[in-house]
């Protein structure tokens, strides 16, 4: 007895694994027609990825290529480099800022510009990345002087706006006098420096046109925007490299290297 209900269990069970063969055959070609079906789906989804994927690095790098291109000449000053959108005053119509016009208010802005700044002072590793040598402070051979150009080229627009008030700045501007042809020479270095700094930059902010009905013409609007360079950010930078003493102009100091021209 116990012999024939075991061949029965064992006909069974193989009865059993027939049976599951044949439903796993079924069942095989519906699933593959299934996977066959999201194939070209995920073929899609991996090509849509792999592509911004590449955007993505296309995109990062073109701009990291911008910030090399514009920064191609070293300064000491990069790392404080930051920029931000700005809207221009236009500087007519009401549309005027804190440093237009003449008060002692709008004096002390435009000193506070760069006169509390001056000179600047690196290490010796910053200095020799320069492009051109320049001179050891006094007190350290290790540290060097430099100037930041934005703020001697602030110096020449304030000059040249003192020009507008001849009767508060008294600056002699008379040929042939000692005094009037040296401002004359200031003046005319000062305006060519700024001329260089503008074509340098050549900002490609846009002025957008508009039409006035009461004065029944175009005007450009000056309101115009900008990405600039954080002006506080290299300020601050200035700042906490100041020079360390009184510079002395009429001070050799040794190291310094030899002016080529008067």
């Amino acid at each position: 007895m116990a012999s024939e209900a075991s061949e029965e269990f064992h006909d069974e069970e193989h009865l059993l694994g027939d049976d599951e063969k044949d439903r796993s055959h079924k069942e095989r070609p519906s699933r593959n027609v299934s996977r066959a079906k999201l194939l070209p789906y995920s073929v899609a989804f991996n090509v849509v990825l792999l592509l911004a994927l590449i955007s993505t690095w296309a995109i990062s790098y073109r701009k990291f290529a911008q910030l090399r291109i514009l920064n191609a000449v070293y300064s000491p000053a990069e790392s404080a480099i930051e920029y931000k959108t700005v809207v221009f005053t236009g500087g007519l119509h009401g549309d005027r800022s804190a440093y237009q016009g003449y008060s002692e208010e709008v004096n002390e802005r435009w000193n506070s510009l760069f006169n509390e700044i001056g000179i600047s002072q690196i290490p010796a590793a910053m200095a020799a990345r320069l492009p051109n040598a320049t001179t050891p402070t006094a007190h350290d051979p290790k540290q060097y002087m430099v100037e930041l150009d934005v703020f001697h080229q602030l110096h020449c627009l304030n000059f040249m706006r003192k020009i507008v008030y001849p009767d508060i700045f008294k600056i002699d501007l008379t040929p042939g006098t000692e005094e009037g042809e040296d401002n004359i020479y200031h003046l005319e270095h000062c305006y060519d420096q700024l001329r260089q700094s503008i074509q340098c930059a050549s900002d490609v902010g846009t002025i957008y046109w508009e039409w006035s009905e009461p004065k029944q013409k175009m005007f450009g609007n000056l309101r115009t925007t900008h990405t600039c360079k954080n002006f506080e950010k290299i300020r601050e930078w200035a700042a906490q490299h100041k020079l360390d003493e009184t510079f002395d102009q009429f001070h050799k100091v040794e190291g310094a290297p030899i002016r080529q021209s008067n």
